[in-house]
């Protein structure tokens, strides 16, 4: 009888891996590649955030770089975007820590919420698109007023798309934790939204 595999031994990502091994080696098609598919991440996290869209450009640039910098650390046992996530979520927490926090003035002239998946938006007709834009507005305004224990989990759990397991590891918080911010960050949403 052949040895039952142990669960607990975490998989690799081998394609991430190799994106990471490669981006390392300084490959410019593996780091154009890292840059495409994480910048967006980054930014989507600090507009999601709260940010004002002035910094949200330095702060994702820093994420990145971070990222970069960092790459020998990763081991491929959770995927690139929930790992550039994580570290997104503590480069935010940073910048509101040194900022103290300022309130973020949504509505503004140029206030632009940046879509989650642009690829799904372009699929859209035009009038879809703006209609996609403002409820992208709308959730991102009401996702900025929680309070930030749920803000942070909303935001990792739909926005990077983290297994509660995830949450729990990047917040270094016990998975029910995790589930009871969930649960009253999703309460609080439909209150901001007017779903309650």
């Amino acid at each position: 009888m052949p040895p039952k595999p142990d669960r607990t031994e975490p998989r690799l990502n081998a394609e991430d891996v190799d994106l990471a091994q490669r981006c390392q080696r300084g490959d410019e098609d593996a780091q154009r590649t890292f840059v495409h598919r994480l910048g967006t991440l980054a930014y989507s996290v600090c507009r999601r955030s709260g940010l004002v869209e002035a910094d949200c450009d330095d702060v994702s640039q820093q994420i990145m770089l971070d990222a970069f910098k960092s790459l020998p650390a990763y081991r491929g046992t959770s995927r690139l975007s929930t790992w550039v996530y994580s570290l997104a979520l503590r480069r935010v927490a940073d910048y509101f820590r040194s900022q103290q926090r300022r309130e973020v003035p949504f509505g503004s002239p140029g206030d632009e919420t940046f879509p989650v998946s642009p690829s799904t938006t372009e699929a859209l007709a035009p009038d879809e698109q703006a209609v996609k834009r403002d409820e992208d507005r709308r959730v991102t305004r009401a996702v900025a007023r929680l309070p930030e224990p749920e803000r942070g989990v909303i935001l990792a759990y739909y926005l990077g798309e983290m297994s509660v397991l995830e949450i729990a590891r990047v917040f270094n918080i016990p998975e029910g934790t995790v589930k009871t911010r969930l649960h009253r960050g999703r309460r609080l949403l439909r209150q901001e939204l007017g779903e309650s």
